[in-house]
């Protein structure tokens, strides 16, 4: 007697979807632009421009200085908030986990340390380029490192956020050189990886989008600084700093935060999050 052929599978075998992305599917996604997606886009845009081209008044005061100078940094809070709303719209969202949130404090406590160590040690670090003061741009990735790793390793709308918040509110109780101004400048650059990855609909989480998520947060660090800290640069000495916060954030906070992923989840330590379920695609 032959054996009985095997049993045939009624439908099509499961797949199993990438640690690096989401399924795609009919759960949202710019391919349905509706009004409710571009109206936070549009509206954080068109606000951001009118604060740019108007200014804020000069009164009062935020922490000893006039609300004037803020312009900037509203200008920009508002324009990335509208652009993340959007691509938080247009995505379907899992809610936080208390091992999520648990795992974020503790990348943003770290990340606060690490600021320290870095204020503490960059006056020093950059003496050697006043030959070319764009060239201190070169440094700033540190700063951006959390909001980055905490998107990475967290997947969840606001990690970035949160992560590189908590870092900056860790570094200016601590004390440090800038003061309250490490707050928001935290927010800010929380803010620009979250806006890429918001774009990318929280599915895609690989070297790309760490790429991606750094060089945001460089360009948001770089407007800032060109604005408010060196505004007598040149144009050209402008351009040249920006670029180098955008290098920066590309290798120190994006490459550097897939690497240390990578080298995390294999580690087994991000066993009961998403990025640690394939050590290999991460």
């Amino acid at each position: 007697m032959s054996p009985a052929p095997p049993a045939q599978q009624a439908g099509p075998p499961a797949t199993v979807p990438s640690p690096t992305h989401a399924p795609s599917g009919d759960d949202g996604g710019w391919g349905q632009l509706t009004p409710r997606v571009l109206a936070p886009a549009v509206g954080g845009l068109v606000l951001a421009a009118a604060v740019w081209a108007v200014g804020l008044p000069a009164e009062p005061q935020v922490f000893g200085a006039p609300l004037a100078d803020l312009t900037i940094p509203v200008a920009i809070l508002l324009g990335l908030a509208g652009l993340w709303l959007a691509g938080w719209t247009a995505t379907t969202r899992e809610p936080w986990r208390v091992v999520d949130i648990v795992t974020a404090s503790v990348l943003g406590v770290a990340g606060g340390f690490l600021f320290v160590l870095w204020n503490l040690s960059w006056e020093v670090l950059k003496a050697p380029l006043a030959a070319f003061p764009p060239a201190s741009g070169l440094g700033v990735g540190v700063w951006l490192v959390p909001g980055v790793l905490g998107a990475l390793i967290i997947r969840k709308p606001g990690a970035a956020v949160y992560t590189e918040l908590v870092a900056a509110v860790v570094s200016a109780l601590v004390g440090n050189q800038w003061g309250f101004a490490t707050v928001w400048y935290g927010l800010l650059e929380g803010l620009g990886p979250e806006v890429v990855f918001a774009i990318l609909l929280y599915r895609r989480f690989g070297l790309g989008a760490a790429i991606g998520g750094g060089a945001g947060a460089g360009v948001v660090v770089g407007l800032l600084d060109t604005f408010l800290y060196y505004p007598e640069f040149s144009p050209t000495f402008k351009v040249a700093y920006i670029a180098a916060t955008i290098v920066s954030g590309v290798v120190i906070a994006g490459i550097g935060s897939w690497a240390l992923t990578k080298a995390l989840a294999r580690t087994g330590a991000l066993a009961s999050l998403a990025s640690g379920r394939d050590a290999r695609r991460v």
